[in-house]
């Protein structure tokens, strides 16, 4: 694997903080002191909670010192999604590679993770769980730019040449792909199984496994993608049939969630900024 195992263990560790929400993120019985607590034992993720309460949107209520008062004037549910997203963007520091758009990747994460947890609303699926999915899917991309860049550049100039999608490019160049370096990121950090099984496969909803959770952020990339929210895909990954069948979702049902798709991603794009 021309020594990318190595290179991804050589990758920075998420913040315990976040890791601790993510394993419990379906966990209904978490206390504000106990996410207060987790928070508390790293600076950074601290400030940007404080930030967060005292920003525009929330700031009518006045001045916010404590973390306890930040997850009650936010919203706990929105609080454990916000912290999850500061962590992990703060886990990776923004790459100098020219061919990648840092913050364009972090935008079309951010745009699916939205878009699943709207989706999941409907479709019997925890919301918490397929926005941390969401922000997740495509983490091996950046996994590869940090690790392998030069690597990575071949399997771009490759999928562009072919016209391919950049997954097929990459077990072409590499003999692997991000999905499957996402996944062994997630289990590097002793993530939930559903978190690692629907990096792994929600990129091939017709040939993986099928999941309630891999196909719905299938149809939530696709979506963004389509609607032009965040990075520029190469190639638009087709929409799985399949996946929409297993969901019960047809086209007119996805155009309904357009507007709200669109109005959260900038919320959250705002309240991130």
């Amino acid at each position: 694997m021309l020594g990318f195992t190595e290179a991804i263990d050589r990758l920075p560790s998420m913040p315990s903080a976040v890791v601790e929400i993510i394993r419990c993120i379906e966990d209904e019985n978490v206390e504000i002191e106990t996410l207060a607590e987790w928070v508390s034992h790293d600076i950074g993720l601290s400030a940007s909670l404080l930030r967060v309460a005292n920003s525009a949107q929330f700031s009518e209520h006045g001045s916010v010192s404590t973390l306890h008062d930040a997850i009650m004037l936010v919203g706990f549910k929105q609080i454990r999604s916000l912290v999850c997203a500061v962590g992990l963007i703060r886990t990776f520091p923004a790459t100098t590679e020219t061919f990648f758009d840092y913050n364009g990747f972090w935008r079309h994460s951010l745009s699916v993770a939205v878009c699943a947890r709207l989706l999941a609303k409907d479709l019997r699926v925890n919301p918490d769980t397929a926005f941390i999915c969401g922000l997740l899917h495509d983490i091996g991309k950046l996994a590869l730019v940090l690790a392998a860049p030069a690597n990575f550049r071949d399997s771009l100039a490759y999928a562009d040449a072919h016209h391919c999608a950049l997954a097929q490019a990459e077990q072409v160049t590499l003999g692997l792909d991000h999905c499957q370096l996402g996944a062994q990121l997630a289990r590097k950090w002793s993530l939930p199984a559903i978190i690692c099984e629907t990096i792994a496969t929600c990129h091939s909803p017709d040939a993986a496994p099928a999941t309630p959770m891999s196909d719905l952020v299938h149809v939530s990339q696709v979506l963004c993608a389509t609607l032009g929210l965040g990075a520029n895909e190469r190639i638009v990954t087709p929409l799985s049939d399949l996946a929409m069948a297993r969901l019960n979702l047809t086209l007119f049902h996805l155009k309904s969630y357009f507007a709200a798709i669109e109005f959260e991603y900038e919320n959250a794009v705002r309240i991130l900024h």
